[in-house]
């Protein structure tokens, strides 16, 4: 099919080319209904239409009129592995159908949502009444629906029924017909033309017959592979009834996430809390291995969790990552900003919780080893350790405070560094926004970054200024690269409102493109630099951490945990992950 002089869609076969065109001139059309329903009995070819709209509307040429901005595949899906999968694809990171709708209203722009095989969702009328519908309440919303069931939402929607042979060419799918060996008197249905059975749902009983045995004669769930286990999640979840699935983490992790997602919505226990907590990163994930990492992470620590259950990933024979938790603290607003530390704490992590208040985390097992008093504990933006012991409080509205350090140790003693300070903001011209410090240059001044998008920096009595992002600089680290002291060369790394992460040398031009770009905000970055070369890590609001190793092209290390990044900061070849819900520490593998 031809759209335009230069754009081309695959075809669509079995004679379906004006079911085809009726769907994009629906897209298409301003004045459409916000709601197209696909109906048609078995095998009449709704999953496969859907199939093609969404290969025509999500390619890179698609014209913003036809572009599909989500996919939610329904079969076995429910409300909470929705939420988590739309949240995804639209960059919100949303957890719950309040969060998501509130993201869409602030957004504003077209979005569509194509929603195949909603009638064979965990529990269609619930996912329609809580979700659905709630969506098609914000009025830039579109979405076409593979259901037989009515949404109420648009009362009078655009319907598209694949039983009407008004939308099937007779003559193209007798020719198809005889293509594919098929019955052309099944027309206008393609499935049953092809003697295509729908599926079958097999009870948990029935499947568990199936499970292979171990040389013990027990079952070996874990062999039973990943299409049987997810089978047994979806008949669990519809018999409300988890059976041999509920204790044993790896089949968790072994089964396809939707499945088990819906069978522990409503539970309660270590496990499925932990499921709930790391869902949004498990959601989509494709491989095992990375669910059990998450999972594993969410496990360590948990309320209820033991070593057992976080062994998840040592069962896993292909486990091996480009990461693993060393350990974990979960709880909520623990880690609103993260610095390395200096001086006596040189071997720690400076964490500032929600109220501001610090503390000294041991890199090693996360344990508190001090607590350092801050004058009038206040919400932060950021917080950094110079080299000299001093520690700096970048708060919500801008201000930067002071703490001197009980024993200075070489480095811009305060005074200085109160000066130093006072050029930075008189440089900057605009709120101040971020802070990093590197703390192998002792002569350097923190860096700042500000809400007009520049960065500045400090060293020897001299400041540098650039502008490096459009919008607010949202997050910034520092580096000295080299050997440390006065020969030490700085390394700056800043992220924005725009999405881009910069890398910058002070006193040399900037990088002409940006290091990395998504579309969301970041909230955090981090430098570390090791045996291996330089590291790189960026967050974005939307809850992704990717690392990379800028020496080696190529290089890139993806996660997520389950919730939004607040701060990261790395230290030999660990990464420090302050969440929305906790801490972690991540060691870093080098594959």
């Amino acid at each position: 099919m031809t759209l335009g002089t230069d754009r081309r869609i695959p075809p669509l076969r079995a004679g379906r080319r004006a079911a085809g065109a009726a769907l994009l001139g629906w897209l298409d059309d301003p004045r459409a209904p916000r709601l197209c329903r696909i109906t048609g009995s078995a095998g009449a070819g709704k999953s496969h239409l859907l199939a093609w709209l969404v290969a025509g509307g999500t390619a890179p040429d698609t014209p913003p009129a036809q572009r599909i901005s989500a996919v939610l595949p329904a079969d076995g899906l429910s409300v909470r592995g929705a939420v988590w999968l739309l949240g995804l694809q639209l960059g919100t990171g949303a957890r719950t159908p309040q969060e998501l709708l509130a993201a869409l209203a602030a957004d504003g722009r077209r979005t569509v949502v194509c929603v195949p095989d909603l009638d064979r969702a965990a529990d269609p009328a619930r996912l329609i009444a809580e979700l659905l519908d709630p969506i098609l309440q914000v009025p830039q919303v579109r979405m076409v629906v593979e259901s037989a069931a009515p949404l109420a939402a648009v009362a009078d929607p655009a319907v598209l029924d694949l039983d009407d042979p008004h939308w099937t060419d007779r003559e193209r799918f007798e020719e198809w017909c005889a293509r594919e060996g098929a019955d052309p008197s099944a027309y206008p249905n393609p499935g049953r033309a092809l003697g295509v059975r729908p599926p079958e749902d097999a009870g948990l009983s029935e499947l568990i017959a199936r499970v292979p045995l171990d040389p013990a004669g027990d079952l070996d769930l874990p062999a039973a592979g990943e299409d049987l286990l997810t089978e047994l999640w979806t008949a669990a979840a519809r018999e409300d009834d988890l059976g041999p699935l509920a204790a044993d983490p790896l089949l968790y992790a072994l089964a396809r996430p939707a499945a088990v997602t819906a069978a522990l919505e409503g539970r309660t226990g270590a496990l499925p809390e932990a499921w709930e907590a790391a869902g949004p990163a498990l959601i989509d994930t494709p491989d095992a291995p990375s669910r059990a990492h998450v999972l594993r992470a969410r496990l360590l620590g948990a309320r209820g969790a033991g070593p057992a259950d976080a062994a998840v990933v040592d069962r896993l024979a292909d486990a091996p990552s480009g990461w693993s938790a060393r350990w974990a603290r979960w709880e909520p607003g623990t880690a609103a900003a993260a610095a390395s530390g200096t001086g006596p704490h040189r071997d720690g992590w400076l964490l500032a919780d929600a109220t501001g208040a610090v503390r000294v985390l041991s890199a090693a097992t996360g344990a508190t080893l001090a607590r350092i008093v801050v004058p009038g504990p206040k919400p932060l933006r950021a917080l950094a350790a110079t080299a000299g012991g001093s520690l700096l409080l970048l708060d919500s509205w801008g201000g930067i405070e002071l703490v001197a350090p009980a024993l200075p140790a070489p480095g811009l003693e305060p005074y200085a560094l109160d000066e130093a300070l006072a050029r930075l903001r008189a440089a900057a011209g605009a709120e101040p926004s971020a802070l990093a410090a590197a703390t192998a240059l002792p002569d350097a001044a923190p860096a700042l970054g500000d809400t007009a998008g520049a960065v500045h920096w400090y060293q020897d009595g001299e400041v540098w200024s650039e502008r490096l992002h459009t919008g607010p600089v949202t997050a910034l680290a520092a580096l000295g690269l080299g050997p440390a002291g006065d020969a030490g060369v700085p390394l700056l790394a800043s992220g924005g409102f725009d999405g881009a992460v910069r890398l910058w040398g002070p006193g040399g031009e900037p990088m002409a493109d940006p290091a990395d770009h998504r579309p969301s905000p970041v909230a955090a970055v981090a430098l570390g630099d090791g045996p291996a070369g330089l590291v790189v890590a960026a967050a974005w609001s939307d809850g992704l951490i990717r690392v990379r190793r800028p020496e080696q092209p190529g290089s890139r290390l993806d996660l997520r945990l389950g919730s939004q990044v607040w701060a990261l900061s790395l230290v030999g070849g660990t990464l420090l992950a302050g969440l929305a819900d906790g801490v972690v520490a991540i060691d870093l593998r080098q594959n």
